[in-house]
């Protein structure tokens, strides 16, 4: 009998667990897309990427590399994508987001490659941003590419130059 409490305590426990998860997922899902509202719909033949990050305590120690690119089929030699990353301002916001646009031209070196070519991520213009997690980063990119970013995050210890 106290076995049969215990399970049903714990199931119900559990229960109570995933409900209160569902909730604020649906409460951030919501939260995202009010946050959403200013920004423009994706053009035709567009698609809108956006990045959410998470609260630092310091966000002044921290940078966000956007990484506009596409999977593409290059052999052995160091390829990037031509396009251009552009920083745009949401008129009457206060708000900034990124377009980034691209004929799917890439420049590579020109080293001799004996492997076959293989699909890789080919990056386009990089973009390095100031970390701010109470709004997220926008950025509209054409139909078949993608957006990847990094995080960078700096010392607390500065260093100081020589003078000479």
């Amino acid at each position: 009998m106290k076995q049969l409490t215990k399970t049903a305590l714990i199931l119900f426990s559990m229960g109570i667990l995933i409900s209160f998860s569902t909730m604020m997922n649906a409460q951030e899902k919501q939260s995202l897309e009010k946050m959403l509202e200013p920004f423009p719909a994706a053009a035709e033949g567009m698609v809108r990427y956006v990045i959410e990050l998470k609260k630092q305590s310091d966000e002044s120690l921290y940078k966000v590399e956007i990484i506009p690119g596409k999977v593409m089929n290059v052999d052995c030699n160091h390829h990037s994508l031509m396009g251009k990353l552009e920083e745009k301002d949401l008129q009457g916001w206060g708000y900034n987001y990124y377009e980034f646009t691209s004929d799917g031209q890439t420049r590579s070196t020109m080293m001799a490659c004996n492997k076959p070519k293989e699909d890789r991520f080919v990056s386009g213009e990089t973009q390095i941003i100031r970390y701010n997690s109470k709004l997220p980063i926008v950025i509209y990119a054409p139909q078949g590419y993608e957006v990847k970013y990094r995080i960078w995050k700096a010392d607390k210890k500065m260093k100081t130059a020589l003078g000479k």
